[in-house]
Protein backbone atom coordinates (compact mmCIF):
# COMPACT_ATOMS: atom_id res chain seq x y z
CA UNK A 1 0.00 0.00 0.00
CA UNK A 2 2.87 2.35 0.86
CA UNK A 3 4.49 1.74 -2.54
CA UNK A 4 1.22 2.37 -4.34
CA UNK A 5 0.66 5.62 -2.46
CA UNK A 6 4.19 6.80 -3.26
CA UNK A 7 3.74 5.89 -6.91
CA UNK A 8 0.46 7.81 -7.05
CA UNK A 9 2.14 10.82 -5.43
CA UNK A 10 5.00 10.68 -7.94
CA UNK A 11 2.52 10.40 -10.81
CA UNK A 12 0.55 13.33 -9.45
CA UNK A 13 3.70 15.39 -9.10
CA UNK A 14 4.70 14.51 -12.66
CA UNK A 15 1.28 15.55 -13.95
CA UNK A 16 1.38 18.83 -12.01
CA UNK A 17 4.85 19.63 -13.27
CA UNK A 18 3.91 18.79 -16.84
CA UNK A 19 0.99 21.22 -16.61
CA UNK A 20 2.92 23.97 -14.90
CA UNK A 21 3.10 27.19 -16.84
CA UNK A 22 6.20 28.60 -15.18
CA UNK A 23 8.56 26.91 -17.64
CA UNK A 24 10.49 25.05 -14.92
CA UNK A 25 12.97 22.63 -16.44
CA UNK A 26 13.39 20.37 -13.40
CA UNK A 27 11.55 19.36 -10.25
CA UNK A 28 12.44 17.66 -6.99
CA UNK A 29 10.92 14.27 -6.20
CA UNK A 30 11.06 12.94 -2.63
CA UNK A 31 11.00 9.18 -2.17
CA UNK A 32 9.65 7.11 0.73
CA UNK A 33 13.14 5.89 1.57
CA UNK A 34 14.12 9.40 2.69
CA UNK A 35 16.03 10.78 -0.29
CA UNK A 36 15.20 13.14 -3.13
CA UNK A 37 16.37 13.68 -6.69
CA UNK A 38 15.88 16.53 -9.13
CA UNK A 39 14.30 15.13 -12.29
CA UNK A 40 13.87 16.81 -15.70
CA UNK A 41 10.40 18.25 -16.35
CA UNK A 42 8.23 16.03 -18.50
CA UNK A 43 9.51 12.81 -17.01
CA UNK A 44 6.95 10.23 -15.97
CA UNK A 45 6.79 7.38 -13.48
CA UNK A 46 6.14 3.85 -14.70
CA UNK A 47 4.27 1.38 -12.44
CA UNK A 48 6.53 -1.22 -10.86
CA UNK A 49 5.46 -4.41 -9.12
CA UNK A 50 8.92 -5.58 -8.21
CA UNK A 51 10.36 -6.06 -4.73
CA UNK A 52 13.76 -4.67 -5.72
CA UNK A 53 13.04 -2.17 -8.51
CA UNK A 54 11.01 0.32 -6.51
CA UNK A 55 10.74 3.08 -9.09
CA UNK A 56 11.07 3.45 -12.85
CA UNK A 57 11.19 6.97 -14.22
CA UNK A 58 11.68 8.07 -17.79
CA UNK A 59 11.45 10.82 -20.33
CA UNK A 60 7.94 9.77 -21.43
CA UNK A 61 9.17 9.02 -24.96
CA UNK A 62 10.55 5.65 -23.87
CA UNK A 63 14.12 6.64 -24.74
CA UNK A 64 15.72 7.41 -21.36
CA UNK A 65 15.13 5.60 -18.09
CA UNK A 66 16.16 5.73 -14.45
CA UNK A 67 15.53 2.62 -12.38
CA UNK A 68 15.80 2.94 -8.61
CA UNK A 69 16.51 -0.32 -6.79
CA UNK A 70 16.24 -0.71 -3.03
CA UNK A 71 17.12 -4.05 -1.49
CA UNK A 72 17.95 -5.26 2.00
CA UNK A 73 21.62 -5.97 2.56
CA UNK A 74 23.97 -7.49 5.10
CA UNK A 75 26.81 -5.25 3.89
CA UNK A 76 28.00 -2.95 6.64
CA UNK A 77 30.46 -0.57 4.98
CA UNK A 78 31.24 1.09 1.69
CA UNK A 79 34.33 -1.05 0.99
CA UNK A 80 32.15 -4.18 1.14
CA UNK A 81 29.71 -2.57 -1.29
CA UNK A 82 32.46 -1.70 -3.76
CA UNK A 83 33.89 -5.21 -3.48
CA UNK A 84 30.48 -6.79 -4.07
CA UNK A 85 30.13 -4.78 -7.29
CA UNK A 86 33.69 -5.61 -8.36
CA UNK A 87 32.94 -9.32 -7.81
CA UNK A 88 30.00 -9.27 -10.23
CA UNK A 89 30.80 -10.53 -13.72
CA UNK A 90 28.12 -8.35 -15.33
CA UNK A 91 29.45 -5.04 -13.95
CA UNK A 92 32.56 -3.02 -14.59
CA UNK A 93 34.82 -2.09 -11.70
CA UNK A 94 33.27 0.29 -9.19
CA UNK A 95 34.69 3.78 -8.76
CA UNK A 96 34.08 5.88 -5.65
CA UNK A 97 31.81 8.87 -5.99
CA UNK A 98 30.67 11.37 -3.34
CA UNK A 99 27.12 12.65 -3.69
CA UNK A 100 26.42 15.33 -1.11
CA UNK A 101 28.49 13.67 1.58
CA UNK A 102 27.37 10.08 0.97
CA UNK A 103 29.77 7.64 -0.72
CA UNK A 104 28.47 5.94 -3.86
CA UNK A 105 30.10 3.33 -6.08
CA UNK A 106 29.76 4.19 -9.78
CA UNK A 107 29.79 1.35 -12.31
CA UNK A 108 28.72 0.28 -15.80
CA UNK A 109 26.59 -2.74 -16.72
CA UNK A 110 27.49 -3.31 -20.40
CA UNK A 111 24.91 -6.08 -20.95
CA UNK A 112 22.10 -3.70 -19.94
CA UNK A 113 23.60 -0.65 -21.68
CA UNK A 114 23.34 1.02 -18.28
CA UNK A 115 25.48 3.01 -15.94
CA UNK A 116 24.75 3.12 -12.27
CA UNK A 117 25.74 4.06 -8.79
CA UNK A 118 24.99 2.44 -5.46
CA UNK A 119 25.28 3.25 -1.77
CA UNK A 120 24.26 1.85 1.59
CA UNK A 121 21.23 3.56 3.11
CA UNK A 122 19.46 2.48 6.31
CA UNK A 123 20.20 -1.24 5.99
CA UNK A 124 19.58 -1.34 2.24
CA UNK A 125 21.54 -1.04 -0.94
CA UNK A 126 20.21 1.92 -2.94
CA UNK A 127 21.06 1.72 -6.63
CA UNK A 128 20.35 4.09 -9.51
CA UNK A 129 20.55 2.60 -13.01
CA UNK A 130 20.50 4.92 -16.03
CA UNK A 131 19.89 3.57 -19.51
CA UNK A 132 20.88 3.88 -22.32
CA UNK A 133 24.45 4.34 -21.22
CA UNK A 134 25.66 4.87 -24.81
CA UNK A 135 23.65 8.12 -25.12
CA UNK A 136 26.22 10.80 -24.28
CA UNK A 137 23.65 13.58 -23.83
CA UNK A 138 21.63 11.44 -21.45
CA UNK A 139 24.71 10.54 -19.41
CA UNK A 140 25.20 14.29 -18.79
CA UNK A 141 21.59 14.41 -17.55
CA UNK A 142 22.23 11.30 -15.45
CA UNK A 143 25.22 13.03 -13.85
CA UNK A 144 23.01 16.03 -13.00
CA UNK A 145 20.36 13.75 -11.49
CA UNK A 146 22.97 11.94 -9.39
CA UNK A 147 24.49 15.24 -8.25
CA UNK A 148 21.03 16.33 -7.05
CA UNK A 149 20.82 13.45 -4.55
CA UNK A 150 19.73 14.63 -1.12
CA UNK A 151 19.33 12.39 1.93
Amino acid sequence: MKKLLCLLLVLGLCACCALAEDGAEKYEVRFDEGFSLTIPAGWVSYPMEDEVIRYALGDGAGERFLYILVEPTTLTDFDQLRQSIDDREDCGKASPLDLNGLPFAAFIVPGLNASGCATLLDGTTLTFLFTPQDNTDYMLTAAEIMASFRN
